[in-house]
């Protein structure tokens, strides 16, 4: 099972034309060439140099804990598989 934690994650980005943060979840960002600032509404690039590793890196970061996680949780034995019925149990019986 592949997991992220990029569906939670907010990252702020920076406006040039009022400097001020915008926030929005990762995924949204993975998505679009450019976003509105929440402030001002200019257009925020988010295909610049320092914007696409930031974005890159942080959804690498994401992608890593989300694989921890599933490997905690299967080691725990607290792991739900899909089709278990909604039992609760981690084998699905």
């Amino acid at each position: 099972m592949k997991f992220s934690t990029s569906d939670w994650t907010m990252l702020r980005i920076r406006c040039q034309k009022c400097r001020q943060h915008t926030e929005k979840i990762v995924t949204v960002l993975v998505r679009k060439d450019a976003i509105p600032c929440t402030h001002c509404g200019a257009r925020i690039s988010l295909s610049t140099p320092t914007n696409k590793i930031l974005i890159a890196e942080t959804v690498a970061s994401c992608d890593r804990i989300g694989e921890t996680l599933i490997k905690e949780l299967a080691l725990d034995g607290r792991l739900v598989t899909l089709g278990d019925g909604g039992s609760g149990s981690p084998h699905g019986r």
